[in-house]
């Protein structure tokens, strides 16, 4: 019986048809789909497999579908970082994920809404936790640690004033998801993250 007829992936393959199936849902949503019109005998179709060898990998279709949006946002986020590598002005870096966390979620709006505007009921889908688990999370961190550290911000805890400007950022893209055609100011972000770096600069 081969692999595929099996449902199993050969000895020490499993990791490459978890990231299979991970960028079949990630394509499918990014062609539009939401999650809930999205079947796992689909996904199991998308990737020559059965509905049993992706429960190997992921409990339930929520969790497949979480993991997926986060690994997108952490893609976006590593390869920001790759950008800004060279970068050392602070807030030329800040702005840079900002913008780049903003247009992720306006042209990635089926995930972003499944991590961050999707009501969780049981409190099994933490949006806070997820975010704070990602890899842009932890280069914003980095960023504000350093910004405090060169006495470029006041002395304040990075992961709070990253938590705060998160909600900025995550107000900014909702609405802009929800509500593209409102005539948004022109420069809206930029406004929201001048008034956050006023409020942050020592005094």
């Amino acid at each position: 019986m081969s692999p595929d007829e099996s449902g199993r992936s050969p000895r020490g393959q499993g990791h490459l048809l978890r990231n299979r199936i991970l960028e079949a849902a990630i394509a499918r949503m990014a062609d539009g789909q939401e999650p809930a019109d999205i079947s796992v005998r689909q996904l199991a179709d998308d990737v020559a497999k059965t509905v049993p060898a992706l429960y190997q990998h992921f409990d339930n279709k929520t969790q497949l579908f979480v993991t997926a949006a986060t690994t997108a946002l952490d893609d976006m986020a590593t390869e920001v970082s790759q950008q800004l590598s060279s970068e050392t002005d602070i807030d030329t870096r800040l702005r840079r994920r900002a913008h780049a966390y903003v247009d992720f979620a306006v042209s990635h709006p089926v995930p972003y809404r499944l991590l961050f505007m999707t009501p969780d009921p049981d409190g099994t889908q933490n949006s806070l936790d997820i975010m704070m688990a990602s890899v842009g999370f932890h280069a914003l961190v980095d960023d504000l640690t350093a910004a405090r550290d060169n006495g470029e911000m006041i002395d304040r805890d990075p992961t709070e004033v990253a938590i705060v400007l998160w909600t900025a950022l995550h107000g900014v893209a909702s609405l802009l998801i929800a509500h593209p055609h409102l005539g948004w100011p022109d420069g809206l972000l930029d406004q929201v993250l001048d008034q956050h770096a006023f409020g942050l600069a020592p005094r």
